[in-house]
């Protein structure tokens, strides 16, 4: 499924609590080494759950899907500076909720450390918290689409730039964003979490009105 898709045939909408399991299958996509060691083998049910809440930063509020002919096909979550500053704290007590309720109590320490570990997001940012395509659709323009509707959402909420952090491993995605106009700003230091090491890339691209 190599051809590129005609624009006509995506439908972008947004979430609703019927995608939960779309959405936790490509979160973990969005970011396939970090999530599964962050939460482990019931990694799915907390992000269902999450997303089905209100008020976090993994809510359906944020969400976005694209459909072509009916089938999901890739999702897009993201929101503004102001919304990951005043959801971040309900969204780090689902976190401690779920690692004390499965006994990941070292994992609430490595979360503490992680605050500082990402860049902040600006009040005039736009947040592309996690961009994902099923396997079966990529190379489709299906994620080109998904980034020209992140940048219509940034203006409509009169935000200047657009900034997201990815897992520097993931090269397949960098190559991508730097297609359309992104540019990386700041490598992080490594975070380490059991036997796994973890760096991200902030990448940004500014939003000529």
């Amino acid at each position: 499924m190599n051809d590129k898709t005609n624009d006509q045939q995506l439908t972008i909408r947004r979430g609703n609590s019927g995608n939960a399991r779309a959405f936790a299958q490509l979160i973990v996509i969005s970011a396939p080494l970090f999530f599964p060691v962050l939460l482990g083998p019931h990694r799915d049910n907390f992000m269902e759950n999450a997303y089905q809440k209100s008020s976090n930063i993994f809510s359906h509020e944020h969400a976005w899907f694209v459909e072509i002919q009916g089938k999901t096909t890739g999702m897009l979550l993201g929101y503004t500076g102001d919304v990951k500053r005043n959801q971040g704290l309900p969204t780090g007590l689902l976190f401690f909720k779920y690692f004390i309720k499965y006994g990941f109590f070292q994992k609430i320490i490595f979360l503490l450390k992680s605050q500082n570990f990402f860049p902040k997001v600006e009040k005039n940012d736009f947040y592309i918290s996690n961009l994902a395509v099923f396997p079966e659709y990529q190379n489709r323009g299906i994620g080109a689409s998904l980034l020209k509707f992140a940048e219509s959402e940034a203006l409509k909420n009169k935000c200047v730039n657009i900034v997201l952090d990815v897992e520097a491993e993931n090269q397949g995605a960098i190559k991508l964003y730097q297609k359309y106009g992104y540019v990386m700003v700041r490598t992080s230091p490594s975070l380490q979490l059991g036997k796994s090491q973890f760096q991200f890339i902030r990448m940004k691209k500014y939003l000529m009105r």
